[in-house]
């Protein structure tokens, strides 16, 4: 008896036999770039119990040296069992995007630029690829990541983190879902949360020097803004004083 078109479109709907990947219950990766968002976000996950698999991604961007080094450093300060150690992946970027400022770390957007100045083509989509890979192998079903509310860019939407999820399902075996805590939430938000955590351990900025902040970047506005709208004193040290934050209405509440 032939197959109907929507028959044969269910059939391929399914991962073949033998192919399926089982999660194990309890454990979540987590997308840390040594932020403050992606951090506080991690802090916060691995305090509900769940056992967390940090995954630092290096695409060969200018910042990622002092992000790597201070987010070990963070993860190490939050003392706590269920979290493994960071585990560093590379997926380089240079060959696509060798001039964007990100790489090149020149005409970094300014302290008064738009957040959009931020955006880097394809950011989440190939940080998720190399994070949904390292998931399957260690049986991980579910992928963490810290976009905000004044994240306007085209991968960062429930409907990309949905579709994202059902192709690796399809193409890879393993049933995943892609949990966006702080969507919705402002920098102050993150602040907030994480009050008791070591944010002096983490980096938001474009120029970084270890821990110590530029103080002239959009990244540093931003961060500025988080501390000075949450009413939480700033520990971070910039090499330059910040002019007076604008308060930006997508950035904070």
């Amino acid at each position: 008896m032939k197959r109907t078109d929507n028959q044969a479109a269910k059939s391929s709907a399914k991962v073949p036999e033998g192919y399926q990947i089982t999660p194990v219950a309890g454990r979540i990766t987590v997308l840390a770039s040594g932020g403050l968002d992606s951090s506080v976000m991690l802090g916060t996950i691995a305090r509900s119990g769940r056992h967390v698999f940090p995954v630092y991604i290096r695409a060969g961007l200018a910042w990622e040296r002092d992000e790597l080094a201070t987010l070990r450093r963070f993860v190490r300060a939050l003392k706590l069992p269920n979290i493994e150690p960071v585990t560093a992946l590379s997926l380089p970027m240079r060959d696509l995007a060798g001039d964007h400022w990100s790489i090149t770390g020149r005409d970094v957007p300014g302290y008064n630029a738009a957040l959009a100045s931020n955006y880097i083509l394809g950011r989440n989509f190939t940080l998720l690829t190399k994070a949904a890979i390292f998931s399957a192998r260690n049986q991980i079903g579910e992928i963490a990541m810290a976009p905000l509310e004044s994240n306007p860019f085209p991968d960062a939407r429930p409907e990309f983190f949905r579709a994202f999820a059902r192709a690796v399902e399809l193409g890879v075996g393993i049933k995943l879902v892609i949990r966006t805590p702080f969507a919705g939430k402002s920098k102050a938000d993150v602040v907030r949360a994480g009050a008791g955590m070591p944010m002096e351990l983490t980096v938001s900025c474009a120029r970084p020097a270890g821990t110590v902040h530029c103080g002239a970047c959009t990244k540093c506005a931003e961060r500025v803004d988080g501390f000075l709208a949450a009413g939480v004193p700033d520990p971070t040290h910039y090499a330059r004083k910040p002019a007076r934050p604008k308060l930006h209405p997508k950035r904070q509440h």
